[in-house]
C-alpha cells in the first residue's frame, strides 16, 4: 500500500474516492470505504480520513484483479423473493408460491423479474450496481425460463442479452439442469423412469392438451422422475423430477396423465378441482396450491464456463404437508 508522506499534496482518502464516484453523495462514499469496497495498491482500505497523495489508478472501487464480482450471499430482497447468487451475467433467485416469474399482460401482481429490477434500480442500490455491473445505470433483468405462479423455488434470470442467449442455448440443448420435488396422489408404475408425451397449447396460450403421439402443432415433452418416498397411508408419492424439455405446465399435466396428479393442483387434479367447485369444501390435506418446488438448478456460466449448481430446500408449506402425510 502507498505509504503516507509529508507532501503538501496529501488529501483524505475520501476525497480521492469521491472522484471515482462523482454521482454519489460523499456520505455514501464514506460508508463504502468503511465497508471495505475500496482498494489501494490491491489492498483494502477502510479509513476515509487516511491522508495520501494522488493515488492515480492504484485506487479502485472493488478488487482490481477481479474481472467478475459475484454476490454469493443469500439476501431476501422482498417478503417473497430471495437472491442466492448474482453477477454481471445472471441471477439465481428463490421465489415463494404466488409470485409470477415474469409480468403477464392483463394479470396483476408482482413478478420475480420486476422485484429484482426494482431492487437493483432503487437509488439505495447504486453501490450494488456499481460493484457488480461497473456503472450506476439501470439494470434490466431478462427471463431465461419460468415457473408457474404457484410453484415455488429456483429461477434463473439473465442480466444482459448475450448471457441470456447463452443460457437459453443451454436450455435448448438440455444441458441446464432443472430438478423439482413434487407430492403426487397415487403411485408410480415404476420407481423411476421417463415420461414422453406431446403437448399442444390452446389458442389462448393457457391450457395444454396431451397426446401419446405427435399431432399438428404439438411439441414433445420429456420428463425424468424418481420416487423418493411413498406415504402408504394416504397413497401419496414424493417424487424427484428432472426436466429435459420445459413446456408450459409440463410436469403437472404429464404427472396427471401417468396417474400421479400433483396434490393441490386445481387444473389437472380432479379431486382438488371438485373440492374447489364445492363451496366451503376442504381442500385435500388442507393444501392450497400445487405441491411442486423447483429445488435444483445447474448450469455453465455464460462468461467463465464454470459449472454452477444451486439448491433450495422445501419451503414451509411443503414441509408442513410432508409432516401431515407422515
Amino acid at each position: 500500500m502507498k505509504a503516507e508522506s509529508t507532501s503538501s499534496d496529501q488529501r483524505p482518502l475520501l476525497e480521492w474516492a469521491a472522484r471515482l464516484c462523482p454521482d454519489s453523495p460523499r456520505k455514501r462514499v464514506k460508508e463504502w470505504i468503511a465497508s471495505g469496497r475500496f482498494y489501494l495498491d490491491g489492498e483494502v482500505v477502510t479509513k476515509a480520513g487516511l491522508r495520501i497523495e494522488d493515488p492515480g489508478d492504484s485506487l479502485t472501487m472493488g478488487a482490481p484483479d477481479t474481472s467478475v464480482f459475484s454476490w454469493v450471499r443469500r439476501k431476501r430482497i422482498h417478503p417473497k423473493l430471495t437472491v442466492l447468487y448474482m453477477d454481471e451475467s445472471l441471477a439465481i433467485v428463490n421465489k415463494d408460491a404466488g409470485v409470477l416469474s415474469v409480468p403477464v399482460e392483463g394479470q396483476g401482481g408482482e413478478s420475480a423479474l420486476s422485484i429484482l429490477g426494482d431492487y437493483l434500480n432503487d437509488p439505495k442500490g447504486e453501490g450494488t450496481r456499481r460493484r457488480i455491473f461497473g456503472a450506476p445505470g439501470k439494470v434490466m433483468p431478462l427471463p431465461v425460463h419460468r415457473l408457474d405462479q404457484y410453484t415455488s423455488g429456483l429461477l434463473c434470470l439473465a442480466m444482459n442479452p448475450d448471457a441470456r442467449a447463452h443460457l437459453i442455448d443451454q436450455l435448448r440443448k438440455h444441458t441446464l439442469l432443472r430438478e423439482y420435488i413434487a407430492f403426487c396422489d397415487g403411485r408410480a408404475r415404476a420407481e423411476s423412469g421417463t415420461w414422453r408425451h406431446y403437448l399442444k397449447l390452446d389458442h389462448a396460450g393457457y391450457h395444454q392438451s396431451l397426446y401419446n403421439k405427435p399431432v399438428e402443432g404439438s411439441t414433445e415433452a420429456v420428463t425424468h422422475y424418481e420416487t423418493e418416498h411413498i406415504f402408504e397411508r394416504h397413497r401419496v408419492t414424493k417424487v424427484r423430477i428432472r426436466l429435459e424439455t420445459g413446456l408450459k405446465h409440463q410436469i403437472r399435466i404429464q404427472a396427471a396423465a401417468e396417474g400421479l396428479s400433483l396434490v393441490g393442483d386445481r387444473l389437472y387434479n380432479s379431486a382438488t378441482r371438485k373440492a374447489v367447485e364445492r363451496k366451503g369444501a376442504t381442500l385435500p390435506y388442507g393444501f392450497r396450491r400445487q405441491a411442486l418446488h423447483a429445488c435444483t438448478i445447474g448450469l455453465k456460466h455464460p462468461e467463465s464456463g464454470k459449472e454452477l449448481r444451486f439448491e433450495s430446500p422445501l419451503p414451509g408449506d411443503l414441509k408442513g404437508l410432508e409432516e401431515r402425510l407422515d
